[in-house]
């Protein structure tokens, strides 16, 4: 049996490299030594600073950081929260809390469901918390479970810190040996990279979460090695900086999909000019968003993200023919991306894209003591994320809604008038985007 195991490890981290691409890695770098790494709940570390980290969670209240090296990896979970809220009766998810799964084995975008490699740690503002594993039938099987007193290790278990500050903040701080994550030291640096999944509450707002939780190919994908280390990076990078500024002299070339005024459109709007643009480059495309509002408001959780300030996209992919090959459902808001579907729609649908993206927000979010000027918004998605085959002949319509605080469906004129009702659903009326003749 225990060869066989071994076997299984070997042929998974096999699919893994297949599945994984991280952009260049010289034969010389190798994971690290990382030394002076104490699990106590406090990430200041120097290995935490080495791969981009990344927020998530509702309004982007979890400050996620890894370090990865030798021995295995090691995730911090910042989350900020102001006021702890519990609910006593009912557990960990009706409260305040936050949630880690991660699958060293899970190949991306395949349909690697929940496996004995998928493990998931849960934790509330009263350090109530859960640890359980994936088994053969796809199932989630208990673990460990109680109330925080001290780090939590053994056998089966990591080794976990969790430290709570009332009504400010809580950390979390876990380190997963390679062995406890079924795979091997050499069997990780050849993979170069694990899948990974956030979820979070906060009682005062929503839930957000990743990704589908049953579906860990299409967690977030991080790379810990290489020119592309961090979350959900695409292999290839762009032709231009992504930075939020559409200052790059290749936006003179863009189509302008989408562009307008908020205070033409609605009357007690305070909202000034806004447009979207959208290029097809060489690798992919790329988006881009300018907004004036004079008061960036962002108050709704996931659920209502719609409402916030930010954009919507739909996006349906053809070939020459006019064939559909994708269609995508994507939400941001100015704190970041709320849900990205497949046109099925659905939570079974979600996963995390890869893609590059950055948000300016000129002024503050949710504060109306203050003039704010705007926001702004830049992304690099490429072909293959979007499900384009033929880079010369293939096409897509998007139709890119923008808005402020309550009115997040400002959707092109042109196509307003062919469909006066709002119905967001005939995309053959999509503003086109294809290779530039």
């Amino acid at each position: 049996m225990k060869k066989l195991r071994y076997l299984l490890i070997l042929l998974s981290a096999s699919l893994v490299l297949s599945g994984c691409k991280g952009g260049k890695v010289s034969e010389e770098e190798t994971l690290p030594e990382l030394t002076n790494m104490t699990v106590d709940g406090v990430i200041n570390e120097e290995a935490y600073n080495v791969i981009p980290g990344r927020t998530a969670g509702v309004k982007a209240g979890v400050l996620v950081q890894y370090a990865v090296g030798r021995e295995g990896v090691y995730f911090g979970l910042t989350v900020t929260d102001t006021k702890h809220q519990v609910s006593a009766p009912s557990g960990i998810v009706a409260s305040d809390y936050v949630g880690l799964a991660v699958d060293a084995l899970a190949v991306p975008k395949s349909d690697d469901g929940v496996s004995e490699s998928t493990k998931l740690f849960r934790v509330d503002t009263m350090g109530r918390y859960t640890y359980t594993t994936g088994n053969e039938y796809g199932a989630w099987v208990d673990v460990d479970s109680g109330v925080y007193e001290g780090v939590i290790s053994g056998e089966e278990v990591p080794t976990i810190a969790v430290n709570i500050v009332k009504d400010q903040y809580y950390v979390v701080e876990i380190f997963f040996t390679w062995e406890h994550l079924g795979t091997t030291e050499e069997a990780a640096k050849d993979a170069n990279c694990l899948m990974y999944y956030i979820e979070h509450r906060d009682m005062g707002v929503d839930i957000h979460a990743d990704a589908n939780i049953l579906a860990p190919a299409m967690y977030n994908r991080l790379v810990y090695l290489g020119n592309r280390k961090g979350s959900n990076l695409p292999a290839d990078p762009p032709e231009i900086t992504i930075d939020g500024v559409l200052d790059e002299t290749l936006w003179d070339t863009a189509f302008v999909t989408n562009s307008g005024n908020f205070k033409e459109r609605v009357p007690d709007e305070t909202a000034g000019d806004y447009r979207t643009l959208a290029i097809w480059g060489e690798k992919g495309i790329y988006l881009g968003v300018e907004v004036e509002d004079p008061h960036i408001e962002a108050p709704n959780g996931t659920g209502a993200a719609y409402k916030n300030a930010g954009m919507e996209m739909r996006i349906h992919v053809y070939n020459k023919d006019g064939l559909p090959l994708n269609s995508l459902k994507w939400l941001f808001d100015v704190w970041g991306p709320q849900w990205h579907e497949t046109g099925a729609g659905g939570l079974a649908s979600s996963f995390a894209p890869y893609a590059e993206y950055k948000f300016v927000i000129s002024g503050t979010i949710d504060n109306n003591e203050d003039t704010d000027e705007g926001w702004s918004f830049e992304i690099y998605i490429p072909f293959s994320e979007l499900g384009v085959t033929n880079v010369d002949s293939d096409y897509i319509k998007i139709l890119h809604a923008v808005g402020s605080h309550e009115q997040n469906n400002m959707l092109p004129q042109e196509y307003l008038d062919l469909h006066p009702d709002v119905n967001w659903d005939y995309p053959e009326d999509y503003p086109r985007i294809s290779k530039p003749v």
